[in-house]
This record gives C-alpha cells, structure tokens and sequence, in this order.
C-alpha cells in the first residue's frame, strides 16, 4: 500500500510530528507511540483523525486516543497510536497510515483547510518458530512423563526460550511445569525438557504446552494424555492367558495302579 502525505495548507499552520513511525512488533504484542499535532496559525483549528482503510485483517490493529481535538491559537496536543498485531498475523512488513484533517472552529466553516498523514510502517515477527514438541500420549502410571520441545529464535535479539506445561484435570488441581534454556542467539534452536514425577493411578489429563521468548505470544499446543497401569494389566492379562492355555492342554496321567493298590504290569 503506498502511503501519500500532503501538507497543511500554508496560511492553516498546522503541523505535525512525527510523520513516520516504524516498529518491530511480535505477534500479539502491542506498541502506543505518540504523535505531536501544532497548530501555529492565529484561528482556532480542529484536528479529526482517522486511519486508512485497510481489508486485511492480518494488519495491525490501529486506534486513536483521542480520534478529535480542538486546538486554540499557537496550541498543541498529543495524540496516541495504539498499535497491535493479532496473534494470527503473518511475519514481514506491513504499510498503515493515519491522516489528520484540519478545520476551521468556526461553525460557518467546515471544510477541511489541510490534511497531514502519518505513515506507519510494522515489522511483524514471530519470536519463536519450527515448534516441535514430544511426549507419550499413553503413561503408564508408574513412569515419568517427559515434555520434550524445540524451538528457533526468530526474534531480533538474544534470548533465552521458556516453554511451561500445564497439566489439568476434572476433579486435581494443576500442575506446571517449567523449563529454560541457555540464551539462544538469533536463528539459533533449543530443546527443552519438562519432567512430571508425580502421575497419578488413572487419570485423563489435559495438557497445555507453551513455547516463548518472553516477547509477543507463545506458540501454543493442546492435547490429552491417559493415564493408567497398563504394564501391569498387561502382565496380568498375560499371565492369565498362559494360564488358560495350561488349563486347557494340560495331560491326562495313566493308571498303572490297580484298585487295590498293585502294580499292573
């Protein structure tokens, strides 16, 4: 999208600052940057402002705080942009502007007598990226249970790579799991382990898995894990098997005694 700018009109003296802004924001991260609005004529002025138009909705989110302002002979106000990226936004850059519109206070005069832009220009990043992550998703009630994940720092400055495991269950409380890594430099991976000692007899729980960098969104997975003795009812169920076959094919012996006790030759 190209962003044009116009300035005010030479005998409005309105003028604004900055007329660009640029940013690095991660995904589900946010930003407020403050824009600066003069108006250096001798006629009392107001400023409505608004954003331009934009169908996609991976664009950063953008609002005015305040969207109007009434700016008296040689005033100035600040108003600020709040600028969001939706955490299903895309990687790379993204063009937005916002444009201020100037008009007489007069009430007889509402035309707009200058229009300056502010061009915003959004780096959108994911600070974390090529998430893996690894785990049974049968337990059997007598093992641990180890959450294996891995991660690239995708973001723009060293970092350490935090992942968490959340365990949940209808009628237990929550358990978290943490772990950490060394700092991780910029295109570097990591794995990370988190270990769960304490699994219940039988039990369905559901996992929450967390990557992050501590900047913007962490990647997210769910999934359900069973847990139940399963080794143990496999060695009985073996167990009783064999001793079905036994019974089953066990020999008859043969009589070599007689009624009365002798040896029947």
């Amino acid at each position: 999208m190209t962003v044009t700018i116009s300035q005010a009109a030479p005998d409005v003296g309105f003028n604004i600052s900055p007329t660009s802004i640029n940013s690095t924001i991660a995904v589900g991260d946010q930003t407020d940057e403050t824009v600066t609005l003069q108006n250096s004529s001798s006629d009392e002025i107001v400023v409505k402002a608004h954003v331009s138009a934009s169908g996609d909705r991976a664009e950063p989110e953008i609002s005015l705080e305040p969207g109007e302002v009434i700016l008296p002979p040689g005033g100035f106000a600040r108003v600020v942009v709040h600028i969001r990226v939706p955490e299903d936004a895309q990687p790379g850059r993204r063009l937005s502007s916002v444009l201020f519109d100037a008009a007489s206070a007069s009430t007889r005069d509402v035309s707009i007598v200058g229009q300056v832009g502010v061009a915003i220009s959004t780096e959108v990043i994911h600070p974390v990226s090529d998430v893996s992550w690894s785990f049974p998703r049968i337990v059997d009630s007598m093992d641990q249970v180890t959450f294996w994940m891995e991660g690239r720092n995708t973001g723009n400055f060293t970092t350490r790579l935090e992942g968490t495991a959340i365990i949940s269950g209808i009628f237990e409380g929550n358990n978290s799991l943490l772990a950490a890594s060394d700092p991780v430099a910029v295109g570097e991976s990591a794995s990370l382990q988190a270990v769960w000692d304490e699994v219940p007899l039988f039990a369905i729980k559901k996992v929450k898995l967390d990557l992050s960098s501590g900047v913007g969104s962490p990647v997210e997975r769910q999934a359900y894990i069973l847990i139940f003795p399963w080794k143990l009812l496999l060695m009985l169920a073996l167990m009783a098997a064999i001793a079905a076959v036994g019974a089953r094919f066990q020999p008859s012996l043969a009589k070599v005694f007689s009624r009365n006790g002798r040896k029947v030759d």
